[in-house]
């Protein structure tokens, strides 16, 4: 599978088991800008927080590499979806208040999506980009989700993955930082829910392609068993970790 649709084989199941965000976040970021002309979502997928900045964004563009991607997630107003890579987008200069970026930046190009970035971004415009790797329900299902993530896939993760696995805490990011707010994403989910979404992780897919079966198999009776009635909801948090700056006029 080319880099540019690496999701696109589990686009609608990305889109239905993949965490929205928290309205904290989008109002957080709304108080930063000082415009709401134009948002621009970058790394789009299927449309999580491109939706949630619809409701407070005149305008947003929706760009992904993933034509399968961008249209897994289905159409809402105000929200233009774009196939485009990260560092070359189709947006005249200057023509941006907020760049988002969730669960992506890991697979950019960063400098050259820093400059993208520069280019159609207005003076004092916003960018935040944030993501999550911890997956948290009790322990005893926390560490069975860790032991499937460094054990089982751990050796398929792409080396990007390594600034979302450390949290940020080495992110180069070139812009004038504004302080991160401690936040979480959160939702409700089923036994199957859950496994669906361990099946949409990168390194999932890519242990699949590599050796023709689904890895996920290998921890679910574990899983089940400590799940219980696998018809049972059950709160499932993932912390956020993130970054936001100001872009200043050059």
């Amino acid at each position: 599978m080319s880099p540019s649709d690496l999701f696109g084989d589990r686009a609608v199941e990305y889109a239905r088991h993949r965490p929205t965000y928290p309205d904290a976040l989008f109002e957080h970021l709304v108080r930063l800008t000082g415009r709401r002309e134009r948002a621009w979502d970058c790394g789009a997928g299927s449309g999580q927080t491109a939706r949630s900045l619809a409701g407070r964004y005149a305008n947003v563009v929706a760009t992904d590499t993933s034509l399968r991607q961008l249209t897994g997630g289905g159409a809402y107003d105000r929200v233009h979806r774009v196939a485009a890579a990260a560092e070359s987008v189709p947006l005249r200069d200057r023509c941006v208040d907020l760049v988002t970026v969730s669960a992506a930046l890991h697979w950019f190009d960063r400098p050259r999506f820093y400059a993208e970035v520069r280019r159609v971004a207005r003076p004092d415009a916003i960018v935040a980009a944030w993501s999550y790797y911890r997956t948290l329900i009790e322990p005893a299902i926390d560490a069975l989700v860790l032991r499937y993530a460094n054990d089982v896939v751990g050796g398929e993760w792409p080396v990007g993955m390594r600034l979302n696995q450390d949290a940020y805490r080495d992110l180069d990011f070139p812009f004038d930082r504004e302080p991160w707010p401690e936040l979480e994403a959160s939702a409700r989910m089923r036994l199957d829910d859950l496994l669906q979404f361990l099946r949409t992780w990168s390194a999932s897919q890519a242990w699949q392609r590599a050796h023709g079966s689904d890895p996920v198999e290998m921890v679910r009776d574990e899983l089940a068993r400590a799940w219980g009635d696998p018809a049972a909801g059950r709160l499932v948090r993932w912390p956020l970790h993130g970054a936001i700056g100001r872009v200043r006029s050059s």
